[in-house]
């Protein structure tokens, strides 16, 4: 049915228009009545400025209320409820004027306000009326307007709105066509991705990640894979025949090589993955597509212990056509570089000299950490050797000779630098600890006093053991020596009152599990001047009354404490032995060489080198093996 208002099409069982709401069953609506043009001068003037112009209200007619069933059907055809307002606003004040479209006409040219009806859309679109209008006072001519004659009427046009266009239905069906023919060629272009899936189950052009060699080959190779959109090659001398590799870190920071690679439509290309199985996947296009395959950077690894860090790898590609031929597609090599292993050792600890030894039982004991985990495994001379939480063994190995052994400690791990230790092991030698022994021995302590007693102080090894002997028994006699928790000891001698001379004492240490040691020294007694020694001996002067060569003839008759000798000789050189000084001089008459032990504490040659000196002693011997006569010199006398 169509409105006879607005020409808008409705249902033949609708009353009322879903456009206009107009009634489509009966009379059309009457339009307000128009107030008559000299009705609406105003009886009275008064002053007031010319653009002021009467408001002039026009009461809509209101339609006939439908029936409860009549409404219920403009209800279901209508999308929005429709209202009906005054045709006519008045503005408060002039504004400028704007085009006037199609649509717009001047307010009393448009229809009656009751036969205007608009959505509740356009009304929020329009300019908020002012709800202050309808309270507004309305002229009477007759109160307010008292000179007739001084009024003229200037009608001001009402407030123009810009004119909207509605929208057509017409429009609103091709919109919702546009969208729904959309929305179908998206599904159509999703069911054909979803369809041409290859034989895993993966897009043409996914990020296929195959477990890396640290996963068991149960792992779903694509769980890391990040898609990558395919690309349909049409050029005829697309390169089939070799593959590009490209390095990556997905989204949980693993490293990854991508295989890209163009397949032929209908085709199948097949990854060789060490370890576990083929990544095999079907183009199932009918277009040559590229495939970019992501592998976990493991994938290619060798899985085995390395000798160098650098390890060489060529992924092996074939393509299987639709005709059943096939082709292997080159792919350049990856290059791994992968750390080394490290043996610490803490024992066994080497000894003073470097050497290793076994203990008592022949068995070393191999402590310390490799740099890994528990994973690597651990051999000494080929025993696997358990390795625990933080690298950390200990092995105990037993030697099986009785000569040197090398032993060799390995450590490996798969995807690692193999590295090994060697130690030589000597088996268990009893050594001997050293033994300390030490002798106060300047020439004030080992001269004994007037009454032929001195006491010999030192230090040994705690618990040592330490026995002193005379060589002259008869008349020098050793007490028994002792030593303190520190080591220290001592021991007495006591000379016969006899006695004047010189007493060899050797002193004897020994300790379990320390090495013997001896310690030699000589002990004297002095006269008390140069007079009481030439008195109380056989008194010789070199050469008057014996000559050297005479007395190296005879060392048995002249070296004896009974016997007492003078030589002039001048002093030549000065050598120190501990704490014993040997004066070599030259004999001023015979120029021979002969060698003197200082026992004089009053005498000091090493200041007087190249002074002429007559020195009282006794005959020792020769002084080592050099031929030249050795004396002890207690006393020494400046020669003119």
């Amino acid at each position: 049915m169509i409105c006879k208002e607005c020409g808008a099409y409705n249902p033949d069982h609708a009353t009322y228009c879903k456009v206009c709401a107009a009634n489509l069953k009966g009379s059309p609506v009457e339009e307000a009545p128009v107030v008559p043009e000299e009705d609406m001068q105003p009886t009275k003037r008064f002053s007031r400025p010319s653009w002021v112009v009467p408001e002039q209200v026009v009461k809509p007619v209101e339609p006939e209320e439908p029936a409860a069933e009549e409404i219920k059907e403009v209800a279901e055809d209508a999308r929005h409820a429709s209202r009906i307002r005054p045709s006519i606003v008045l503005p408060d004040e002039p504004e400028p004027e704007e085009p006037v479209e199609e649509d717009d006409a001047p307010a009393w040219t448009q229809k009656p306000a009751s036969m205007r009806v608009e959505s509740d859309d356009e009304d929020e679109a329009d300019e908020p009326e002012d709800e202050d209008d309808e309270d507004e006072p309305v002229y009477n001519d007759e109160e307010t307007l008292e000179d007739d004659d001084s009024f003229e009427y200037e009608p001001t046009p009402p407030k123009r709105r810009t004119a909207k266009k509605k929208s057509s239905p017409l429009f609103t069906v091709l919109l919702i066509a546009i969208i729904v023919v959309i929305v179908a060629i998206l599904g159509m272009l999703g069911y054909l991705l979803l369809s041409n899936r290859g034989e895993s189950g993966s897009s043409p052009i996914p990020g296929l990640n195959c477990a890396g060699a640290d996963k068991a080959s149960t792992d779903d190779p694509t769980e890391s894979a990040a898609p990558v959109e395919p690309e349909q090659t049409t050029a005829p001398e697309a390169d089939m025949t070799h593959a590009t590799i490209t390095d990556r870190v997905n989204d949980n920071g693993t490293k990854e090589n991508v295989i890209s690679v163009l397949v032929p439509s209908n085709a199948t290309v097949t990854f060789v993955c060490p370890h576990q199985d083929n990544k095999v996947i079907t183009n199932q296009n009918e277009y040559d597509t590229t495939y970019a395959v992501a592998f976990e950077e493991g994938i290619f690894f060798p899985n085995t212990p390395l000798e160098a860090a650098e390890y060489t790898a060529t992924p092996e590609i074939s393509v299987t056509r639709a005709d059943g031929t096939s082709y292997q597609v080159e792919c350049p090599s990856i290059t791994y570089t992968f750390p080394a292993l490290s043996i610490s050792l803490t024992a066994p600890q080497a000894r003073e000299d470097g050497t290793y030894m076994a203990d008592e039982n022949n068995v070393v004991r191999f402590e310390g950490l490799v740099n890994e985990d528990q994973d690597v495994k651990l051999a000494v001379n080929g025993v696997d050797t358990p390795v625990y939480v933080g690298g950390v063994f200990s092995y105990d190995y037993t030697m099986n000779t009785e000569s040197p052994e090398t032993i060799t400690l390995v450590a490996t791990k798969n995807n690692r630098v193999t590295t090994s230790t060697e130690i030589e092991v000597n088996p268990y030698v009893f050594i001997p600890d050293p033994m300390t022994l030490e002798v106060k021995d300047d020439l004030a302590s080992l001269r004994a006093d007037k009454s032929g007693k001195l006491t010999v102080t030192g230090t040994t090894l705690p618990g040592a053991t330490l026995t002193a002997t005379s060589d002259n028994t008869a008349n020098v006699l050793c007490g028994t020596v002792t030593v303190d928790a520190e080591g220290n000891f001592s021991f007495g001698i006591t000379m016969d009152p006899s006695f004047y001379g010189v007493s060899t004492i050797t002193l004897n240490a020994t300790k379990e599990g320390a090495e013997e040691s001896t310690e030699t020294f000589i002990v004297s007694r002095s006269y008390a001047d140069k007079t009481a020694f030439i008195k109380a001996l056989q008194y010789y002067e070199i050469p008057k009354h014996v000559t050297i060569q005479e007395m190296l003839a005879n060392p048995t008759q002249y070296a004896s404490n009974a016997n007492g000798f003078r030589v002039t000789a001048t002093v030549s050189e000065i050598i120190n032995d501990g704490d014993e000084t040997i004066v070599k001089m030259t004999v001023n008459k015979t120029d021979e060489t002969i060698y003197v032990h200082n026992l004089s504490t009053k005498w000091t040659p090493s200041e007087n080198i190249g002074k002429k000196y007559n020195v009282y002693g006794n005959f020792v011997g020769t002084y080592q093996d050099t031929g030249c006569i050795e004396f002890y010199g207690w006393f020494a006398q400046t020669a003119k």
